[in-house]
């Protein structure tokens, strides 16, 4: 009876792990076929809109080659949230800048991206940062960009 104890509470504790691994992905293993029309967009539990949506309601153009992204979207959220990250190649950020309507804004972090970029192991300030200009009608985003081997790594959030 005593050497049925341990098994038994190893049994229930793998059972609650795995309960607990099915609650946090109720959708398993079919969560890739939510994912939307970008090449190598992740899909996200946190929104409740397509990335072409938000990306449509901010006026942002995703530069062609952008690859692994991710992104995060709550209309139902008083404010609307957005976030996204992707990787591209470092020749092209000036032309994203530019399609996007971005201008610079220094060094500093923008509030909007500063936990994604800390969250991916960057230092915050260690790459350049900007911002919507201040006469443009889209909606305003914030934008760091970091240098990583072969690409850069793009944050973006509003």
């Amino acid at each position: 009876m005593l050497d049925r104890l341990p098994r038994t509470t190893a049994l229930l504790a793998g059972l609650v792990l795995a309960g607990g691994a099915v609650a946090c992905d109720p959708e398993g293993l079919h969560s890739a076929e939510h994912a939307g029309p970008f090449p190598h967009e992740s899909p996200s539990d946190s929104a409740d809109v397509s990335l072409e949506e938000a990306l449509s309601d901010y006026g942002v153009r995703l530069p062609e080659g952008a690859e692994d992204i991710t992104y995060g979207a709550r209309k139902a959220l008083d404010g609307y949230p957005f976030n996204a990250q992707f990787s591209m190649p470092c020749d092209g950020v000036p032309a994203f800048v530019r399609d996007n309507r971005l201008v610079a804004g220094g060094k500093k972090t923008p509030d909007d991206v500063l936990t994604d970029v800390m969250d991916a192991g960057f230092t915050p300030g260690a790459g350049p940062a900007c911002t919507r200009a201040k006469d443009s009608k889209l909606p305003g985003i914030g934008v760091a960009v970091f240098e990583q081997p072969g690409s850069c790594r793009v944050f973006l959030g509003a």
